[in-house]
Formats: C-alpha cells, sequence, structure tokens
C-alpha cells in the first residue's frame, strides 16, 4: 500500500505484513530503486521508480537456501536476513545475522529465550536487480586478518566487490562502522575510555597516512558519513556502542570536515549521521521504552560548514542518500516515505 503527493511517496506493509515487526528495518535509495528490509518475514522489498519519479513495489527479495531461516521467524530468534543493505546502480548487498545452533531453546518461555546467551555467525549477499538471479554470498563488508594490525574491506563500489586491506592504526574496534564515496573510506573506531574517532583513506593511495578526525574527551566514532566535499563523524546515542556503556561523563556532538579546504567545525548535535553532497542528516534515536520516534534534523552545510536547519521533525528511523531523504514515522506506525531533497 502506498500514498503520495507530488514531492513524497509513502509505502505501508501489506496487512499480512504489519503482523510482524521488522518493516523498515534498513533501506537505501538511489534514482531507480529503494530497497526495505522486513527483518520479520527475512525478506527485503524492492520499490522502483519510473521515468516521471513514481514509485511501485515491483519485488521481494528472499533468504538464500543456504540459510536456515524460519520465513516467518519472531523477532526474539534474532537470527535475521536484511539488518544491513547497500546499493550501488542496480547492485544491492544483504547482509544476514544467524543464531548458531549452540543452546538448546526449545520448550524454554520468551523471557528466558531473550535473555539467554547465544552466538551468532554473519552472511552476505548480492542481487542484480535488473535480473531475476537468485541471492548469492559473498565475501563479509569487513573482516580482521587473523594475529595482525591489517583489516580487510570487501567494499561494493561501481556494481561490483574491492577488496581492499588496511591498517586498524592502532584502533582495537576499528572498522566498527564506515562510510564510501567513491575512493575515500572513512571509518570509524572507538576506544575503552570511551571516546572514539575515524580515519579517512583515499583508496587511490592506500598506503598513504590516512587523516585523523576526532575531538579530545568527545564520544565520537559510533557513526560516519561522507560526500565529496564534507567528512562527519559523530556518536550515534545507542547505549551499547560503547564497551563500558553510555558515556555519560564525554561530550556529545559530531565533527565535520570539510574536504576542500581543510576547515573542521563541530555542531552540538548528534545522531546516526548521513550525507548527500552537502546535505547533512542526523538521526538523533529514540528510545523505545517511553518514546514513539526520534528527532531528524536535516541541515545545508556551506563552504564555512555552517549548518543552515532546513528541517526538523519526529521519525524514528532517517537517511539522505543520493538525493533523497528517506524516513520511517515511528516503530508503531510502519509508514515509510521518500522525497527528493531540496
Amino acid at each position: 500500500m502506498s500514498r503520495s503527493n507530488p514531492n513524497k511517496t509513502c509505502f505501508f506493509p501489506e496487512p499480512h505484513e504489519s503482523r510482524l515487526y521488522g518493516f523498515g528495518s534498513d533501506f537505501v535509495a538511489n534514482e531507480k530503486y529503494l530497497a526495505v528490509s522486513h527483518t520479520g518475514l527475512n525478506k527485503v522489498i524492492i520499490y522502483t521508480s519510473d521515468d516521471f519519479g513514481k514509485w511501485s513495489r515491483t519485488r521481494e527479495i528472499f533468504q538464500s537456501v543456504d540459510l536456515a531461516l524460519d520465513r516467518e521467524g519472531f523477532i526474539f530468534n534474532s537470527s535475521i536476513f536484511g539488518n544491513s543493505l547497500e546499493i550501488d546502480g542496480d547492485v544491492l548487498t544483504i547482509s544476514a545475522r544467524i543464531r548458531d545452533p549452540d543452546v538448546l531453546r526449545e520448550g524454554i518461555s520468551r523471557y528466558q529465550a531473550v535473555n539467554t546467551p547465544a552466538t551468532y555467525s554473519y552472511k552476505r549477499y548480492l542481487i542484480n536487480l535488473k535480473t531475476e538471479t537468485e541471492v548469492k554470498p559473498i565475501d563479509l563488508l569487513v573482516q580482521r586478518e587473523p594475529e595482525s594490525n591489517l583489516v580487510c574491506f570487501n567494499l561494493l563500489r561501481q556494481g561490483k566487490i574491492e577488496q581492499f586491506i588496511l591498517p586498524d592504526m592502532g584502533e582495537e574496534y576499528f572498522g566498527s562502522n564506515f562510510a564510501l564515496h567513491q575512493n575515500l573510506l572513512l571509518v570509524g573506531y572507538s576506544s575503552h575510555d570511551k571516546t572514539g574517532g575515524a580515519w579517512l583513506f583515499d583508496l587511490k593511495r592506500p598506503q598513504a597516512e590516512p587523516l585523523k578526525l576526532a575531538i579530545e574527551n568527545t564520544a565520537l566514532g559510533g557513526t560516519v558519513a561522507i560526500s565529496q566535499q564534507f567528512a562527519a563523524v559523530g556518536y550515534e546515542g545507542f547505549r551499547w556502542y560503547f564497551p563500558q556503556g553510555n558515556p555519560f561523563d564525554k561530550s556529545y556532538m559530531s565533527l565535520i570536515r570539510n574536504l576542500n579546504n581543510g576547515s573542521t567545525k563541530v555542531i552540538d548535535s548528534f545522531g546516526k549521521l548521513s550525507l548527500s553532497d552537502n546535505i547533512l542528516a542526523v538521526m538523533r534515536p529514540c528510545n523505545r521504552e517511553r518514546e514513539l520516534a526520534g528527532l531528524l534534523e536535516v541541515f545545508r552545510l556551506d563552504e564555512n560548514i555552517t549548518p543552515h536547519l532546513i528541517k526538523r521533525t519526529n521519525v524514528a528511523k532517517a537517511k539522505v542518500q543520493n538525493g533523497f531523504l528517506i524516513t520511517l514515522e515511528t516503530y508503531y506506525r510502519e509508514e515509510l516515505c521518500i522525497e527528493p531533497l531540496p
């Protein structure tokens, strides 16, 4: 189901999809496709834009046959297909997390299931949306080389997977998140003292010394974003990001760097970051126990990195990507909307 106005199109899960939570767990878009994962049903829904910019639902992608997941899985089993998506042209990658069968869970209550320790394995798949082929397994996004300080990044670039092996720069939690734009790779890290930052690599010169982005005594590195002109690093706001819990004694903010002139600026706003050209979105997450939605702030950055606020609203999730703003309205009212950026 969908509704639209001239500039904004919104989609809802079908009635049979609404009975399980998970619509909009992740989403990505470009000028041709909008991909939305439904982790409650272990599938990814594809919407396609026609020549007039009208979006319509066109396809569903289900888990690979090598995954022993219930197509109508219960959220507490924590084995999910579609927890992370990437898109480049016609190519989509889909990540999955699988609960390993190391704990006998049959016959126990839901409370026991949630609180029973479990181990997980991870998989990643690729599919060309122009074809009707099935998903095929590929290497994980980030893999640490055994007994070394090297980290392997398997990046989706120009419709194919390219591998880069980079030093971890002495950071224990290096590569927990990253952002890619053409030849620029921004890699976040965290530290045991509840601080962090990011390292900026030029993939044309992977042996060159990367640029460090960090602020003393500040919680950074939980989220990063990059475009041709700007790089941003911030604190996402999730309590489990830092090994010792929330960094209550640290500052929360976002650091932005102009890649053209090297200037930097700190803005007093934190949350999950995304960039599309000079548009920066900061999505502060909600507390699901007390709030229906979080806080989204969208800024236009000028040459001096002055953030001009162009949108401020309450939604559950949001990102800017490839000229679009994509939002999930609330976790309980599963309305996912896409609109062109101004």
